[in-house]
């Protein structure tokens, strides 16, 4: 009886080893599938959703240089002047997106005049001189979508040859001090033709004020007039 029972206990231990090892088996077989194949599905999510990112980056850093790369200074001319003897050329300098600042210099020289008569010599009337311009001018721009608008302007202080005062001209000489201040607050549209180069039409007060003064006193006139200005500016770097 006592073998007939330990053979039942032994039957029934080899019997629950065995199925327990079926068991971990079973379980190892279908966990380990599991792993393998929601690693890589996970994964390549990840990678399909986070690819894009830098390149989004690049681009945008792209865009950035493309639109804040923009020129410093430039140099122009007042094509206006240049048709009324007042040629005045300018050096702008892009303070930032909304101001520019520029410097102005003129230049106007008459040269000396000669005549010569039938059958005789050649005369000269020692008329030659120069008119020097000095000043500056400032640029803030108020609309910048289609067409760049601006307000600003300008002072120029100008050493002139000669002016008519009181019916009576004045020549500037050693004992004649002439002096002439312009003042202009102008409206202007900035158009660019092609790359940095920019045709601008400006519109405005224009505010001339004279001065004389000689040996036998001073005198002084104010003008004020419309004011044009046509400027062509091309920025360099």
């Amino acid at each position: 009886m006592k073998k007939i029972f330990l053979s039942a206990v032994i039957a029934l231990a080899l019997c629950s080893y065995g199925y327990a090892q079926d068991e971990e088996e079973y379980e190892e077989e279908d966990a380990a599938p599991a792993k393998v194949a929601k690693a890589p599905a996970y994964e390549e999510e990840e990678e399909e959703d986070e690819a894009p990112a830098p390149v989004a980056k690049k681009a945008e850093k792209k865009k950035e240089k493309k639109s804040s790369g923009s020129a410093f200074f430039g140099a122009g001319i007042d094509v206006g002047g240049l048709l009324n003897n007042a040629a005045n050329m300018r050096l702008v300098f892009k303070l930032n997106e909304s101001m520019e600042l520029s410097a102005i210099l003129g230049m106007y020289h008459h040269g000396e005049s000669s005549y010569t008569p039938n059958g005789g010599q050649e005369q000269s009337a020692k008329d030659n001189y120069t008119e020097l311009s000095i000043g500056a001018g400032f640029d803030f721009f108020v609309k910048k979508d289609f067409l760049p608008v601006s307000i600003g302007g300008e002072f120029i202080y100008t050493s002139p040859r000669a002016l008519v005062a009181g019916g009576q001209e004045f020549v500037a000489s050693n004992d004649i001090d002439l002096m002439l201040l312009q003042i202009n607050v102008l409206l202007g549209a900035h158009a660019e033709i092609t790359n940095n180069l920019f045709l601008t039409g400006k519109i405005g007060l224009g505010m001339s004020y004279y001065s004389e003064s000689d040996p036998a006193g001073e005198g002084s006139f104010l003008d004020f007039a419309l004011a044009t200005k046509v400027y062509l500016t091309w920025f360099m770097f």
